[in-house]
């Protein structure tokens, strides 16, 4: 697919998008964000309720990144507490980490709700939640920093592995939106859907996928379940599988629990205190798989 101009994607999209799979929608998403044009955040916007439901989470990413400051306000109620219609958990999780991504002060109220609110003298919402929305609420004033380590209960381990922030050295190439942890020991992951299941050996991690060893032919561009075992945990979700280097294959993980994504959250963070070495090298802007 070539690159399209923001208007004609605007004009087009709207009326096409009911009538492609999930493999467009997916393309689209990631072409609009490669495009880096200013308003990509608003036209990103425009499409949400037509993107399949696991392209969604990768979206409001990228409005996150995008820096468009006229998509708070719907960012804020995709955050606010309370049940939504259609609203998974990992959707609320990307609008908080969007947020603290543009820094809008307009959004603190919502994120100190998320953050400090109890019931019966416990928090209200769970660990992994107020992780994000302390770390957005530190982004967006600093001074919240302090706060929130002496009164939320959060460690600083926990704070220390954030959602990454676009570089303004290289607005023209889609970036990492996490931090990839290289791992020092590989784990072992069941891909599993319609198709089967496959066993991959995961070499790197982050809060937002991984990439993996495969031992036969994967489908890439399909969705598919993944289980992490972790000692006698797991870590469950759904991702989207990508095409990486030979024998290897990469995914973007679109939907999971909150707890999964908090045993994802302590297993980078044991894997970096144990070696801190591990950590990706610097990103000098390059594109990568």
């Amino acid at each position: 697919m070539s690159r399209l101009d923001v208007p004609s994607l605007l004009e087009l999209l709207p009326t096409r998008l009911p009538e492609w799979n999930r493999f467009y929608h997916d393309i689209i998403v990631r072409q609009i964000a490669y495009g880096a044009a200013p308003d990509r955040g608003r036209t990103l916007l425009e499409i949400l309720e037509h993107l399949d439901s696991l392209v969604l989470p990768q979206a409001i990413d990228e409005i996150g990144m995008s820096g468009d400051r006229t998509t708070v306000p719907p960012l804020m109620a995709m955050a606010e507490s309370g049940e939504s219609q259609g609203r998974s958990p990992i959707i609320q999780m990307k609008a908080v980490e969007s947020l603290g991504r543009l820094r809008e002060p307009e959004s603190i109220p919502v994120l100190r709700n998320l953050l400090e609110t109890k019931k019966m003298w416990k928090w209200m919402h769970h660990r992994e939640l107020r992780i994000a929305a302390a770390q957005a609420l530190a982004k967006i004033d600093p001074r919240y920093a302090a706060q929130v380590m002496s009164d939320s209960g959060l460690e600083p381990g926990e704070l220390a592995i954030a959602p990454l922030d676009a570089a303004p050295a290289c607005p023209w190439v889609r970036q990492r939106r996490y931090e990839r942890i290289v791992l020092k020991k590989t784990l072992s992951a069941i891909i599993s859907s319609s198709w089967g299941k496959s066993s991959i050996l995961l070499r790197e991690l982050s809060l937002g996928g991984g990439m993996g060893t495969k031992e036969d032919n994967l489908r890439v561009g399909s969705e598919a379940n993944i289980d992490i075992s972790v000692g006698v945990r797991h870590i469950r979700g759904q991702v989207l599988l990508r095409r990486a280097r030979v024998n290897e294959v990469g995914f973007e993980i679109v939907n999971t629990d909150m707890e999964s994504r908090y045993r994802l959250r302590c297993l980078l963070m044991e894997a970096v205190e144990r070696a801190p070495e591990i950590r990706a090298s610097e990103w000098g802007g390059q594109r990568k798989p």
